[in-house]
């Protein structure tokens, strides 16, 4: 609970068109009408424990460097947490050869070695070029010509092109970008914040439920949320 307090006041305090906790219930809304496509599509590859109560989907692109820092905080949820799922979106934003590493991993995911292909990548300093990513595949052991007829396949181009569709209708304009439950991520936000809101989800406490805890506390501003909205 504490940390959603913190989120609202991180992250909409800036708005000056709408109240924090109505940006933050309407973001929910957002996230809860694009539920199915976030967590549930069925071509996403599934890291961890594919039956958990909680996913994690992280919007990522191989050229973030504040990504290849996120990775430890997902390999120490994984490692910690038995009882959580973990989707990643390729999402590349910040320029070609990010979407030429997109399109590798997903190719490299039809021979079953999608996330230690996603880790060798981030973990290669320096920016990764397209033969730097073949060799992390070959020492893989994976066979680079259905790799590289997997990389330019419609399938490949479409995964991709549904998530940035996904991302665009979540207004995800930077990686890396986390969704948990109802809730929103954006940045760099570090492995004990991401356990306080996989927390309050494992409780069932979602957006809806902590606005009408706050206005039957006697917060005003989480009353008329409440009212506008008819969250009753």
């Amino acid at each position: 609970m504490r940390y959603l307090i913190i989120v609202i006041f991180i992250f909409y305090s800036s708005n000056v068109n709408a109240s924090r906790l109505e940006q933050l219930y309407l973001e929910s809304e957002i996230i809860n009408n694009n539920r199915e496509s976030l967590y549930y599509d069925p071509i996403d590859i599934v890291i961890g424990n594919p039956d958990a109560k909680v996913t994690i989907v992280e919007f990522f692109d191989y050229n973030c460097g504040y990504c290849e820092l996120a990775l430890d905080d997902i390999n120490d949820l994984l490692e910690q947490n038995p009882n959580i799922r973990v989707i990643l979106k390729e999402y590349p934003i910040l320029n070609d050869n990010s979407y030429d590493l997109s399109k590798l991993s997903l190719a490299a995911g039809f021979q079953g070695k999608y996330f230690e292909f996603h880790n060798k990548v981030l973990l290669l300093k320096g920016k990764v070029t397209y033969d730097d990513a073949i060799k992390i595949a070959e020492n893989l052991g994976l066979n680079i010509d259905r790799l590289e007829e997997d990389y330019n396949s419609k399938q490949v181009n479409d995964m991709i092109a549904n998530n940035k569709v996904l991302g665009y209708s979540l207004a995800v304009t930077g990686t890396p970008a986390y969704f948990i439950g109802d809730i929103k991520l954006e940045g760099l936000v570090g492995l004990e914040t991401l356990q306080e809101v996989i927390s309050l989800i494992e409780n069932d406490i979602y957006v809806e439920d902590y606005i009408i805890e706050l206005a039957r506390g006697g917060d005003s501003e989480a009353y008329k949320v409440m009212v506008r909205y008819g969250l009753f």
